[in-house]
């Protein structure tokens, strides 16, 4: 069996859909995730970030997106994430509105800003009230569900929601979800290269990237780092929690001894009340306010 490469690792993702020799494939997959048929159908884009070698050398922990320009001049950018980033939601709705604000108004008019669309490819669960895989979020009235504007777009594709027996062949982006989850399954590629000619391609890339050693020592360092850093991350969360433990018996013991000191001079004041003396000399003898020395007094 041919040698490929696990797609979903961003390095192997930005080259075989970011290249410039890629482009049919890159529009097979934002047609499907966008549901784009037949007129609407993007045709062109134009890659502004294309694969660049370096990149990957020099920015081991960065995020290494997909930025387009369809030819509406809509901007669309496309993630692939294999780690659970916290924060997600925040940071992606962030990045998709600075697109869309870094855009320039050269007559005057705000209906010359084109639309920003945010597209995540996540290997993992993060919108758990949803059981789709793929959702998609507007700026929209909530008890109307009327959208404000379609200026602003976000997709998510969670991996893990969708499996083989869910999926429809008939569907492209079920396909593609296919392809990126089953990279290593050459019965289930085989399948899928004779539904679509674009996953064909796109399996045709993974393998020459393969096949090249300088690609595979990239792929080989770009997951060191990945797990280098998912690593570094949970063992700092579970440096948080442990010092949370250590922080939070340390408050328990310092409230136990102020609500010992507090018991001992409320006991210090009944026992001076019951023998009669006046409330603002046991407020004096014990340090209490003399009001919490009366309460004390009113229970007795």
């Amino acid at each position: 069996m041919p040698e490929r490469l696990d797609p979903k690792v961003d390095v192997v993702f930005k080259r075989v859909f970011g290249s410039e020799e890629n482009k049919s494939i890159l529009i097979s997959l934002l047609n499907a995730v966008l549901g784009w048929t037949e007129k609407q159908q993007i045709a062109a884009v134009k890659i502004l970030n294309p694969y660049l070698e370096q990149e990957y050398i020099d920015d081991s922990y960065g995020i290494l997106d997909i930025k387009v320009q369809l030819g509406s001049g809509e901007l669309v950018d496309i993630e692939m994430q294999i780690g659970d980033r916290a924060n997600m939601e925040r940071r992606s709705t962030f990045y998709i509105c600075r697109i869309f604000g870094d855009q320039k108004i050269t007559r005057g008019r705000y209906q010359d800003l084109k639309r920003a669309i945010g597209i995540n490819i996540l290997d993992f669960i993060r919108i758990k009230d949803s059981q789709r895989y793929h959702s998609s979020f507007r700026l929209r009235e909530r008890d109307e569900n009327i959208d404000l504007t379609d200026a602003i777009e976000i997709h998510f594709i969670e991996l893990p929601k969708l499996n083989e027996e869910m999926a429809s062949y008939d569907n492209p982006l079920d396909r593609w979800v296919m392809f990126l989850k089953g990279w290593d399954d050459m019965e289930l590629l085989e399948r899928l290269s004779e539904e679509d000619p674009a996953i064909a391609q796109a399996r045709i890339a993974l393998e020459k990237m393969a096949s090249d050693p300088r690609a595979k020592e990239i792929y080989e360092q770009r997951l060191k780092a990945i797990m280098d850093r998912n690593s570094d991350l949970y063992e700092a969360e579970l440096k948080g929690k442990r010092e949370g433990k250590r922080e939070g018996k340390r408050e328990g013991k310092r409230e136990g001894k102020r609500e010992g000191k507090r018991e001992g001079k409320n006991e210090t004041a009944r026992a001076a009340l019951l023998e009669g003396l006046e409330p603002p000399i046991v407020a004096k003898i014990t340090g209490l306010p003399l009001d919490t020395i009366q309460k004390l007094k009113a229970k007795l």
